[in-house]
């Protein structure tokens, strides 16, 4: 199989490698290459021509030497000329400008070249941009693995080489075992953040599968396994609904996607390819509005590995880039060709058209063909259109933009939990853009970068930590110094969906962000994400499937002492979603209350969210109301034994207590009167202070004062 010399400089490009994943870097002029001295030298060969003498232009050599008037007059009018000549050619060397050449992009310049300046028309051109995939051999440790191919990689790299040279393309290669499922998630993560102005093709030759049962369609990297116990190992797939999300979610004018794996064309959905074209002007116009585009070599089929050198589509693919008429095409153009060629010589069905996602806007993906770098046509795009991004709310009612909203959110979740931040932060700021105090929107930005600098994580650490650290003081100080009360944990583990896979998960995560971020501004209580406890419990070996079940809780109990767990199911239907949560004690493990709630298609999930977590933060209140003894009483103020380290702000409302012990006999059997009202003033880590309005006579002494978390509309909330 003949593949590009990993260490030869190409036609147009030259290829590197850092750590296994190629480059082709590409020198651009819009799409054409910085010209150097000795390029920009031929470039005037045909206008400016030096001779041995002195550099003197042959067109304007002196004529042979005449008697009379008329020899003074020649060499006089030829020195002029000489001088004009002279004079272009060192204003062209002191300004970069050059017949026949545009523009190039200054940032990608060599040392020592030339600028040139960067012109309006060169401004709309897209910059070029190509992530390109092959995999031959595929891990078999760990599991069933995947069969090895024989003509994916060569397929890559003769394409990357190909879009590099003829095209001026910025090329990425992942090849073999460098094209893990991370590897493959970061580098479309990151091309799909970087920029406004890309045309982004992206090319994958290697496996792929489709489940019936799901009808989803998958990409399969270097690192997955087949199957894993007898169970596919889907887990390391690339799902085709995860490809999508990131299309969807990326900034670039133009994405373009060649896939040559087996059932591939489930990535396509519904849409009619778009009519060929062949006016210039079209294709001028065309380029200027965003496209997310579409060509499989197969439909829900098997695609053959290896027709000679290459894969049958690939082949047509490097043969229509390299060898058509055509110097400026669609990638319309490319799937017509393909389509009727690969069927022709193998009966797949090749599959086109654009992707059912907002980014696309009627634009195309237009190539425009090289020689040396420079364009072989002349080419004017216009202004460019605006890329869509992952929102699109010109001309559609409220509930159109709530629906759009709601989907960019939920997609948002996916990305994240995918491995794709950078493109889940995109698609948030998207939907920021068209409400800044979006609080939902709000949330899940927030959750997302918790979740990308492990804060939930690392503060569910620290907590236990300190736990942990208090219970040992109390223990050691004995009767003599007050038992400092623990924060109320609860742990936000539902609602979850019974049934439906990842998408079903990010609809039901979407609720728990409500649900935390509504719980901590109604009561003073420490949230724990399912996300972090997760993460923790298998950290400590603690780890178990079903955080539901009992060997979980008594898990939980052992790292959080008193705490409490929030779970339960929602149920999704096409009037709304109904909603049955639960609220658990782990040490006693038993259902401490219920809530449930629906809400319709049209109501906001904040809404519902901020009436369940009302009613949760009363119950737990009544249930569970922080208590703290008076250490401090100074006429109508206070200090007390509670602080940001049980979650408590400044506002929240107390009952200042006398609590006498019955019978020490009797532990929790406390006599207690009602002295006054207090109201936090000031907080620290361990301790707050507050203002007291007393029902009688300001007590002299601390001793049996305790401070208890007024309940209900008295205290909840504030």
């Amino acid at each position: 199989m003949s593949t590009p010399d990993k260490n030869n400089t190409t036609k147009g490009a030259e290829r590197s490698s850092d750590a296994g994943v190629n480059a082709w870097k590409v020198n651009r002029t819009g799409l054409a290459s910085p010209v150097t001295a000795e390029s920009q030298t031929q470039s005037h060969e045909e206008t400016v021509k030096a001779t041995p003498e002195g550099g003197v232009p042959s067109a304007f050599k002196p004529i042979a030497r005449k008697r009379g008037k008329g020899w003074l007059l020649l060499n006089l009018a030829a020195a002029v000329a000489l001088l004009l000549v002279l004079g272009k050619v060192w204003f062209d060397n002191r300004s970069g400008t050059s017949s026949g050449i545009t523009s190039i992009q200054r940032s990608k310049a060599e040392p020592g070249t030339k600028l040139l300046p960067v012109t309006e028309q060169d401004s709309h051109m897209p910059k070029y941009r190509a992530l390109v995939i092959g995999i031959n051999k595929y891990a078999q440790a760990g599991g069933e693995g995947w069969p090895q191919l024989r003509s994916a990689r060569g397929d890559a790299e003769a394409i990357a080489e190909t879009l590099a040279s003829e095209y001026g393309f910025e090329v990425q290669t992942l090849l073999d075992e460098k094209a893990t499922r991370g590897a493959i998630l970061n580098a479309m993560d990151d091309m799909a953040t970087t920029g406004d102005d890309g045309a982004d093709l992206i090319y994958f030759a290697g496996h792929g599968c489709f489940d019936e049962e799901l009808q989803e369609g998958y990409w399969i990297p270097a690192d997955a396994r087949k199957t894993i116990d007898g169970h596919d190992a889907k887990e390391g797939w690339l799902w085709n609904s995860t490809l999508t999300r990131l299309i969807s979610a990326s900034n670039a004018r133009h994405v373009l996607v060649l896939s040559d794996a087996c059932y591939s064309g489930s990535l396509f959905r519904g849409d009619q390819p778009l009519s060929a074209r062949s006016s210039q002007g079209w294709y001028e116009r065309a380029i200027s509005k965003p496209s997310r585009y579409l060509i499989t070599s197969g439909g829900l089929e098997p695609v053959l590995d290896s027709g000679d050198e290459h894969s049958v589509f690939a082949q047509q693919v490097l043969n229509y880039l390299k060898y058509s008429d055509p110097k400026v095409f669609s990638a319309n153009d490319l799937g017509s060709a393909l389509r009727e060629r690969v069927a022709a010589l193998t009966g797949q069905m090749v599959q086109m058209g654009p992707l059912p996602v907002s980014g696309h806007a009627g634009g195309e993906f237009v190539f425009v063909r090289q020689e040396a770098g420079l364009p072989l046509a002349q080419f004017s795009p216009v202004a460019p259109v605006n890329p869509v991004g992952g929102l699109n709310t010109r001309g559609a009612d409220a509930s159109d933009v709530k629906k759009s909203r709601d989907e960019a959110l939920r997609n948002a979740l996916a990305l994240t939990r995918e491995g794709a931040p950078k493109s889940a932060n995109s698609l948030i700021n998207v939907v920021l853009q068209q409400n800044a105090q979006d609080h939902l929107a709000l949330a899940v930005s927030d959750y997302i970068k918790r979740n990308e600098r492990q804060e939930g994580r690392d503060e569910l650490q620290n907590l236990i930590d300190k736990i942990e650290k208090k219970s040992k003081e109390n223990v050691a100080a004995g009767a003599a110094v007050p038992a400092l009360s623990r924060p109320r944990v609860l742990a936000c583990l539902g609602p979850e969906l019974p049934s439906g896979g990842p998408d079903a998960e990010n609809i039901a995560l979407l609720y728990r962000i409500v649900l935390r971020s509504e719980l901590e501004s109604h009561a003073s209580l420490r949230v724990i994400e399912r996300e972090a406890l997760e993460t923790l419990l298998q950290e400590q070996n603690l780890g178990t499937s079903n955080l539901a079940d009992s060997r979980a809780r008594l898990a939980i109990g052992k790292l959080l002492p008193a705490s409490l767990l929030l779970l339960g199911d929602v149920l999704p239907s096409e009037k709304g979603d109904s909603l049955y949560l639960r609220l658990v004690d782990t040490e006693t493990t038993q259902v401490l209350a219920s809530f449930s709630a629906k809400r319709l298609a049209e109501d906001d999930q904040e809404k519902v969210c901020a009436e369940l977590a009302t009613r949760i933060a009363e119950r737990i209140v009544a249930l569970k109301p922080l208590l703290a003894q008076v250490t401090e009483v100074n006429g109508t103020r206070i200090r007390a034994s509670l602080g940001t380290y049980h979650a408590l702000n400044n506002g929240a409302s107390f009952t200042v207590l006398s609590r006498k012990l019955r019978d020490k006999k009797v532990p929790d059997d406390f006599e207690e009167r009602e002295l006054g009202i207090a109201t936090v003033r000031k907080v620290s880590e361990f301790s707050c202070e507050l203002d007291v309005v007393w029902n009688e006579k300001v007590p002299s002494k601390k001793d049996d004062l305790w401070i208890k978390e007024r309940g209900g509309d008295r205290g909840v909330g504030l």
